[in-house]
């Protein structure tokens, strides 16, 4: 099967605009250099090197950090990489939202903050959660379309959670199982050895499940002070300062976080720590409605699903926290005057002919 390129620059400027932290690329330089492999190479052409990345305030685009990624796995052994990185101490993985989860009072405010501020590790996927009567699920879907980074993405994800959480509680602490959404690789069996639990590939979406009865444990390392400093630092990094004071850019930040629940402009300001009449305010000095966002925001991610995934229109419009598919479509048609259908017709052609000018 041919697979999608992925998105083009014009596309979604947020390919483009440095706004993710460098965590997950300095834990793999720091894993690359365990193991004698000179990650130099890794950076040439992107406007980054080894020195920018370990500096504390240095962000970048999706696009540079999957640069970094697809060359750095082809360059290191195809061995368990994401999972060896996520078997490092959960708050190396995690960075200040490690502390902020380790310092809350429970295991559920520490998943609530993981999910509110998770664009503050550094991951290029995005995550929410699913609650049952008996279990609760962590389930991640990629950003952009990348078939080549999904199994490293899912792996350090994964792992990293299940190693905080191991370090928050204890180590008898085991998933109830382990879903991913591609075919299993030659070292599969790692999975099962470091999950402790069912692993299951090929699966319709990645999820992470537990007990939901985890969500009650308390936390010995439960630490008002420490909560406070850590999500400050948090939240200076989702306001992406390095890159401008643009409450835009931090609203779009949000709620593309979190497309499936919809945050109110109400949960966006609470998040940006100002309040509401303060948000409004300044989306109405930068000409901009909370309301045109987040359909730019959703327009965007439905454009790109549509384009460069085998999701199914109803699949990705459950992806956009559409109720009925029928909203989708008639949503779809507002913002590009066409049918998810017309667009996905149009991408289907322009392969067929790109194929036949091979």
């Amino acid at each position: 099967m041919r697979q999608s390129p992925g998105p083009k620059p014009q596309d979604d400027r947020h390919l483009t605009e440095a706004s993710i932290p460098t965590l997950v690329l300095s834990g793999l330089v720091d894993y690359a250099l365990a193991r004698g492999v000179v990650p130099d190479a890794w950076f040439a052409g992107q406007g980054l090197s080894v020195a920018q990345i370990r500096q504390p305030d240095t962000l970048v685009s999706f696009r540079q950090a999957a640069t970094v990624l697809r060359r750095a796995l082809r360059a290191l052994p195809p061995e368990a990489v994401g999972l060896q990185m996520g078997s490092r101490e959960g708050l190396a993985s995690f960075g200040m939202l490690g502390l902020a989860m380790a310092s809350c009072r429970t295991v559920r405010e520490a998943f609530e903050t993981g999910l509110r501020y998770h664009l503050a590790s550094g991951s290029l996927m995005d995550v929410e959660q699913e609650l049952g009567a008996s279990e609760v699920a962590l389930r991640a879907r990629e950003r952009f379309p990348e078939p080549e980074l999904l199994p490293f993405l899912c792996e350090e994800m994964f792992f990293s959670t299940t190693a905080l959480i191991r370090a928050m509680v204890g180590n008898d602490i085991n998933p109830r199982r382990v879903e991913l959404g591609y075919p299993a690789p030659a070292y599969a069996a790692t999975y099962q050895r470091l999950f402790n639990c069912p692993v299951h590939f090929d699966c319709e979406a990645n999820r992470l499940t537990f007990d939901a009865a985890l969500l009650d444990r308390p936390l010995a390392t439960y630490s008002p002070a420490s909560f406070a400093a850590a999500l400050a630092a948090c939240r200076r990094l989702i306001e992406t300062p390095a890159v401008s004071q643009d409450v835009v850019t931090s609203v779009e930040n949000l709620l593309r976080g979190n497309l499936r629940q919809r945050p109110s402009m109400a949960e966006i300001a609470r998040d940006l720590n100002i309040t509401e009449r303060t948000l409004r305010r300044q989306l109405a000095d930068a000409g901009q409605r909370f309301s045109d966002i987040r359909d730019r925001v959703l327009e965007q991610r439905a454009t790109a699903l549509l384009r460069d995934s085998s999701l199914t229109v109803g699949a990705i419009a459950a992806e956009l926290g559409f109720g009925d598919l029928r909203d989708f479509r008639r949503a779809f048609r507002r913002w590009t005057g066409q049918t998810p259908q017309d667009l996905r017709r149009q991408k289907n052609a322009d392969a067929d002919a790109e194929a036949g000018n091979e």
